[in-house]
């Protein structure tokens, strides 16, 4: 098939797109499609075949070239949000993954949550501050949460802009820092128990399934933030994850609910921390989880038999049965 290979983009994210795809294109090769690399810039522009032009100019040399499908190596705004594939939805060419809208809502932490919640599915508690920021009783948040905390963007991805914060003075100086980036900011509370995810894949007949569940140690750092997330010497991924059956099935079925209730397609991974009691809290689901030799879905994935070749063509074949009635086989 003639796959299209979407990579970069604005985000923070842009430098692990592009390793993602890199990981995706040899694999597609190595399976014998015909791939077009378009590659958006980190603050503008875009790159293909040696050619360079504005975004509008690469995705209209995407759609001349007629691909089978698109397959979309992008992470966090503008590439996880639904941007890119609402784009490719007017082009009329199918992809892996979420759609528009469901994309969208799990991009959103606040949207993400409140759609947990509508399912019962169990998650930290929280507020949500709106830029500018100015009038927020910064004690008030600290009461209602509970320090420590953790502040997170509402529309960022792989745990760029996440920090904790355990006292009401640093509270005052990182939370209005954050609302001045002109964003809404989820004050969560911390979970100090033992952090897990789970992916989901689905057969090409969009039956979904769950992968092999993954307990991550962070060896220093308080937390899996961003710079951990890419660092192999400074986690220990543990699949399959060391749990009791009980607790294992429990985050196995809210990572196949999370999936289902947030509309994904194709596949999904769900990341949880356990609450004082041991309880599982779901944290947040990733649309388009990261295919790097450092991420955790193909870890999963590896475990459960599937090899990397395997994981890219059995995604490829996902969208490809989201071909428009008419097109080439």
């Amino acid at each position: 098939m003639k796959v299209g290979l979407l990579a970069g983009g604005r985000s923070g994210e842009h430098a692990i797109s592009l390793v993602t795809a890199e990981a995706v294109r040899e694999a597609l090769l190595s399976l014998g499609h015909e791939v077009l690399v378009l590659t958006l810039g980190q603050h503008d522009g875009a790159e293909w075949s040696g050619a360079s032009g504005s975004v509008g100019e690469g995705l209209a040399e995407l759609q001349s070239w007629c691909p089978d499908v698109a397959f979309i190596a992008m992470h966090g705004s503008l590439g996880e949000d639904g941007c890119i594939q609402g784009a490719l939805e007017i082009l009329n060419i199918p992809y892996q993954g979420a759609d528009v809208a469901a994309s969208a809502v799990a991009m959103d932490k606040d949207l993400c949550k409140r759609m947990y919640r509508l399912a019962n599915l169990p998650v930290a508690d929280d507020m949500v501050l709106s830029p500018p920021g100015d009038g927020v009783a910064w004690d008030e948040v600290a009461t209602t949460v509970g320090l420590p905390l953790v502040l997170k963007t509402a529309h960022s991805g792989s745990s760029v802009g996440v920090e904790m914060v355990d006292t009401l003075e640093r509270l005052a100086i990182r939370g209005p820092a954050l609302l001045l980036e002109g964003r809404p900011v989820v004050a969560e509370g911390w979970l100090p128990g033992r952090e897990f995810t789970c992916s989901v894949l689905e057969d090409v007949d969009g039956t979904p399934r769950a992968l092999p569940l993954i307990e991550i140690q962070v060896k220093d750092a308080g937390f899996f933030d961003y710079a951990t997330k890419y660092d192999p010497n400074a986690v220990d991924e543990i699949c399959p994850a060391p749990v009791d059956e009980e607790l294992g099935r429990e985050m196995t079925a809210l990572a196949l609910r999370a999936h289902r209730v947030l509309g994904c397609r194709d596949y999904s991974r769900t990341d949880f921390m356990l609450d004082a009691q041991g309880q599982p809290r779901l944290l947040e689901t990733n649309t388009l989880p990261g295919l790097t030799p450092a991420s955790l879905f193909p870890l999963a994935a590896s475990r459960a038999g599937m090899a990397f070749s395997a994981l890219v063509e059995r995604l490829v074949l996902c969208a490809a049965t989201r071909r428009p009635t008419g097109s080439p086989p």
